[in-house]
């Protein structure tokens, strides 16, 4: 990964669109519109090659794939509709077996009897350009959005009982696949993905909704934001959730140098700190305030009418409706700070 990052800034480029949109089969058509222009267009679904791969307190350690062509193997799966269900999606250069997404995945089938679906993007998410990597996520969330309906249909998962955890590119393909199938109980987007998202030129401006995760792709959507730097940071400080957590401010995390960029040190503490949310018994608590300056100065210590959410894992059992969060935690593990 250090290398990978190492030559981010090299690998930004801008791909000239050929068309002014691209379809593919029931995933749908793709326009090269303002928010999109960079990288267009997506690789196709076949090239892109997302999987799910299952994995229950029956079958711990090896995935059953599921389909939505394929309503046998469903059948012949562990999946249970009356079982919550947890969606992981990885990030660029990443991939849906990752110790990062099994650790994630161990520690929810700890905690609850669920059904736990990684997506595997692996193919779509190795590309050098990051441009593409960037449009590929849309093609993404479409699937994504189409396997939701398919368990639906054929199973009667309801959608609120669905919970779609996105790193990084991950957390914006979550939001794609909520706007393409509305009605997922929860998105948490963990440090979503900055550049392209946030930005024309570098002139760091809001894209819009309708290009990246916001608060209408599901019912509770919460956001961790831990590497928002404008010009280095791969996340963002925007307010893209219901709630959204700024742990150390949201730029940059307790024990990690300047060399963040190279090292992707603050951006990969993201998805640490909600891992340990899962198992912890001590509690992310956060305060709201309006920025961080103002919480470092002591003037945010009183939880209020919008109450203290816990970041992570517990983020939707907040009495908070909406709003910026506060809070500081450790430099290395365990990240929480003992109350």
């Amino acid at each position: 990964m250090d290398v990978i990052l190492l030559v981010f800034f090299l690998t930004l480029g801008i791909i000239q669109a050929h068309a002014e949109e691209v379809c593919f089969d029931d995933v749908g058509c793709f326009a090269d519109d303002p928010c999109h222009i960079r990288g267009f267009p997506p690789r196709s679904p076949d090239t892109i090659n997302t999987r799910f791969l299952l994995f229950t307190r029956s079958n711990r350690d090896d995935y059953q794939e599921l389909s939505r062509h394929d309503v046998d193997g469903l059948r012949a799966s562990n999946f249970d509709p009356k079982r919550t269900t947890k969606m992981f999606v990885h990030g660029w250069w990443a991939n849906g077996l990752d110790p990062e997404e099994l650790e994630r995945k161990d520690a929810f089938l700890e905690m609850e009897d669920a059904n736990v679906i990684v997506v595997d993007w692996q193919r779509g998410a190795a590309e050098p350009l990051y441009g593409v990597a960037h449009q590929n996520t849309r093609v993404v969330g479409r699937e994504i959005g189409l396997l939701a309906r398919f368990l639906n249909l054929e199973t009667g998962m309801f959608f609120k009982d669905v919970h779609l955890i996105g790193m990084s590119l991950g957390a914006h393909a979550a939001g794609y696949a909520g706007e393409n199938q509305p009605g997922f109980g929860r998105i948490s987007g963990l440090d979503p993905a900055g550049p392209f998202f946030r930005d024309e030129g570098f002139e760091f401006r809001d894209n819009g909704p309708e290009c990246r995760l916001d608060p209408t792709d599901a019912i509770f959507v919460d956001v961790i934001h831990t590497d928002a730097n404008e010009i280095t940071g791969l996340g963002q400080m925007l307010q893209l959730g219901h709630i959204d957590f700024y742990p150390n401010g949201g730029r940059r995390q307790a024990g990690c140098n300047r060399a963040d960029l190279f090292s992707g040190c603050s951006h990969s503490r993201s998805w640490k700190l909600f891992t340990e949310s899962i198992r912890s018994a001590c509690s992310f608590t956060a305060y709201p305030c309006e920025s961080w300056a103002q919480f470092v100065a002591g003037n945010c210590v009183d939880c209020g009418a919008r109450g203290c959410p816990i970041m992570g894992y517990r983020a939707d059992e907040s009495t908070a409706v909406t709003g910026k969060f506060y809070l500081y935690t450790n430099g290395e593990r365990p990240y929480c700070m003992a109350d």
